[in-house]
């Protein structure tokens, strides 16, 4: 027709315009050439169109002019679409508009699906005998009376596969797995039959040639299962994760010996390489408590075979600097008991409180995970400092405990719910040679709770208490104060306290803090909040003495990898005018 029609127009007399048009039919010619073929589906759900979709996106980029050399592969494309998810009598009609020529509309009847009519799973050897397998097989979503999907059929291969290597059937063998469609009986039986074999069993530890005795002692204490256990692979993976976490290798391979099993236990290789060099980390950040800061870490993992290491800190802001130092002594697992020695400096500028303390001490931490993690210590303070209208100095040698847990349900930085539990204890006395007698317990508590997808609470209480006859008798260390981003928001940090007569803070004896906050996550990684803080420090639970300061107010929170971003506009409604504050802090709930 385009041919017909350039031939009448060449020969009109306005043979002037003739090379022009040419010129454009031949580009319009050349675009309509280079045209990809496009597929419009009627006649299918959208499960089914999608899959279909999906195999005519697999064909190569076919041009209308190749059409007719196509038509069986785009026809077989559909078929197998169709017949992966039961569909094997369908009827497919292709149309090509004439406005579009570049678009092929393509009607589809699937028909009527095939039903599975029967599915036999046969369990042969130890697996028949092994609940994990039975479990699999309930889960399974391919039920007789479904629709044939071989979707499922696969993940139901592969679940048996899989699950046969991680518990240790090495010899597993899927003998026989085949559907047998019916097609004009709308029908299809389902066998599968896997030959588990034994399952084995872990073997001796094989330490590689170049790890030495003193580092085979060491990992001895983290190997996380016992010859003759049922060999399972997400222990060998915990193991891995764990030798990685002490930071003390910069290369590791355990895996199983499966070709070197004896009697049916397979022993497991270790190899590591310890780290030599020094870690060298810098940080900077931003709160409303202290303001801007940077920090400073230097951290050597492994300072000899047996375990030993050695991390310093550097931290540094407007109100608090801090120099810090730990030697860690493993005397079992090192990531669950090991001694520490720790020291360092701090000078604090906050509020009222000028001070200077220098500090060393003993601790022997355990570490059990789902329970309490304590750490029991023995600790030297020195302190020079000036609180307010007072001026003095402290030595104080302070035996005392303290006790964790951390339960998380989700990911770590942003968990959906869990709890955090914290309780310390100190004491010191002139008895041995302390300048003050006291004793002082603390403790706190937060819940976190997410229901309905987008809704969490999140709950806190803080109590503390000391007991000492003059609270000018110990540093402002050990006094308690609050206020600031974590504790009442809309008033500053450790602004709320007791004052002496000059109408300068002091720090107090009892401590009490409650807070409750509310979340909802408008989109995706952002939330609206609103909070409600109250707490107090008081020298006695009197009316007159109490002074209970309350904050509310809304917030932003932005969950980014490292933790949420908070941004926090409170109101100090306790005070004359109810002052605000924008509180400005980053980390995660619990």
């Amino acid at each position: 027709m385009a041919d017909h029609d350039s031939t009448s127009l060449i020969h009109t007399p306005k043979r002037r315009f003739a090379p022009w048009l040419v010129i454009i039919l031949f580009f319009s010619a050349s675009a309509w050439a280079t045209k990809t073929l496009t597929y419009k589906i009627n006649g299918l759900d959208k499960a089914l169109k999608q899959n279909a979709t999906l195999y005519l996106d697999n064909l190569p980029a076919i041009k209308p002019g190749q059409l007719d050399e196509y038509r069986h592969e785009i026809r077989e494309a559909l078929q197998k679409s169709l017949m992966a998810l039961g569909y094997y009598q369908p009827t497919i009609d292709f149309h090509i508009s004439k406005k579009t020529s570049s678009q092929l509309t393509i009607t589809v009847n699937p028909g009527q699906p095939v039903i599975v009519q029967s599915l036999k799973i046969n369990l042969e050897g130890d697996a028949s005998k092994d609940r994990a397998f039975t479990r699999l097989i309930r889960q399974n979503r391919l039920k007789v009376g479904d629709v044939l999907n071989d979707g499922e059929y696969e993940s139901l291969k592969t679940g048996l596969n899989n699950l046969a290597l991680t518990r240790g059937y090495f010899d597993a063998d899927l003998s026989e797995h085949q559907i047998k469609v019916y097609p004009d009986k709308r029908a299809a039986d389902i066998t599968l039959t896997m030959k588990s074999g034994i399952r084995y069993r872990f073997g001796p530890v094989i330490y590689d040639a170049s790890v030495s005795e003193a580092t085979r002692e060491l990992l001895d204490t983290m190997i996380n299962f016992e010859q003759g256990q049922p060999y399972r692979s997400e222990q060998l993976s915990q193991l891995n994760m764990d030798f990685s976490a002490t930071g003390y290798f910069k290369s590791i391979e355990v895996r199983p010996l499966k070709d070197n099993a004896v009697d049916g236990e397979v022993p497991i290789f270790v190899s590591v390489l310890p780290k030599t060099a020094w870690d060298l980390e810098t940080g900077i950040g931003f709160s409303t408590d202290e303001g801007p800061r940077v920090s400073l870490s230097i951290d050597n993992p492994w300072m000899d075979e047996k375990g030993h290491s050695f991390t310093s800190d550097v931290k540094v802001s407007q109100k608090v600097q801090e120099l810090s130092g730990r030697y860690k002594i493993p005397y079992g697992n090192p990531l669950l008991e090991y001694y520490s020695l720790d020291g360092g400096y701090q000078r604090t500028t906050v509020q009222d409180t000028d001070s200077e303390l220098v500090s060393v001490s003993v601790n022997k931490w355990k570490k059990r995970p789902g329970n309490w993690d304590q750490d029991f210590f023995i600790r030297l303070d020195y302190e020079n400092y000036t609180q307010g209208l007072q001026n003095n100095s402290n030595l104080l040698l302070i035996p005392g405990m303290s006790f964790d847990r951390r339960k998380v349900v989700g990911t770590p930085m942003d968990p959906r719910s869990g709890h955090l539990y914290n309780l310390k204890i100190e004491t010191s006395a002139k008895a041995w040679q302390s300048d003050a007698d006291f004793i002082k317990v603390w403790g706190r508590a937060k819940w976190l709770t997410t229901f309905f997808q987008r809704h969490r609470f999140i709950s806190r209480i803080e109590q503390g208490a000391i007991w000492v006859d003059d609270i000018n008798a110990i540093p402002p260390s050990i006094r308690f104060f609050t206020g600031g981003d974590q504790t009442v928001r809309g008033y500053s940090y450790d602004s709320i306290s007791p004052r002496d007569s000059s109408g300068q803070l002091t720090g107090g004896q009892y401590l009490s803090v409650a807070s409750i906050e509310y979340d909802y996550e408008i989109v995706e990684n952002w939330r609206v909040a609103f909070f409600v803080d109250s707490g107090t420090v008081t020298n006695a639970y009197r009316k007159d003495q109490v002074g209970w300061k309350t904050g509310i107010g809304p917030g932003l929170r932005w969950v980014t990898p490292l933790g949420p971003l908070k941004l926090d506009f409170a109101f100090a409604v306790s005070d004359p005018g109810s002052p605000w504050r924008i509180h400005f802090s980053m980390g995660p709930d619990l």
